[in-house]
């Protein structure tokens, strides 16, 4: 019992840790069966330029975990301030191509795009690890697209921010 106690405390600091690292936003999107699927994530890392590849960590319960390996393709969009309204849209508000109807999209390599991402990815999985309740996903990037304006929309302790030149 006291053991079981220790890692549900553990499991509770992690929380609070994770919650003290702020995050750019992402639309993790796919098209699979002619059909859209797409969520919003924090979890995306840049793995290596040379060759351009990137992960994104994925619970392998959303509805869009098959998909976006069987698809063999996603893309990341990273979030600019401008698009706030979209985090709970696809966080689980709507579903689906629901989802879709909000922001402007368009194809890039057979997957949805959001037109004005803060930028915009689309890679080719190269290859997935699975790691307790989520599947680390590692895509080797196919396409870029970058916005002039700078002002990601960040996730920090809870709630969105924003970032600020210190000088």
């Amino acid at each position: 019992m006291k053991e079981q106690k220790q890692e549900q405390e553990l499991v509770n600091d992690f929380k609070q840790a994770m919650r003290r690292l702020t995050s750019t936003i992402s639309l993790i999107t796919t098209r699979h069966l002619g059909q859209p699927f797409g969520m919003a994530a924090t979890a995306v890392q840049s793995v290596t330029a040379d060759p351009a590849t990137i992960l994104v960590c994925v619970n392998r319960s959303a509805s869009i975990s098959t998909a976006l390996e069987v698809s063999g393709r996603f893309a990341v969009n990273m979030l600019h301030l401008s698009h706030v309204d979209l985090v709970p849209i696809f966080s689980g508000q709507l579903k689906g191509q629901e989802r879709f109807e909000h922001g402007q999209w368009v194809e890039q390599h057979g997957v949805p795009v959001l037109a004005d991402a803060q930028a915009a990815l689309v890679c080719e999985v190269c290859e997935v690890a699975t790691i307790g309740s989520h599947d680390v996903i590692f895509g080797r990037v196919l396409w870029v697209d970058t916005r002039v304006d700078i002002s990601p929309l960040l996730y920090e302790d809870g709630r969105f921010a924003r970032s600020a030149a210190i000088k």
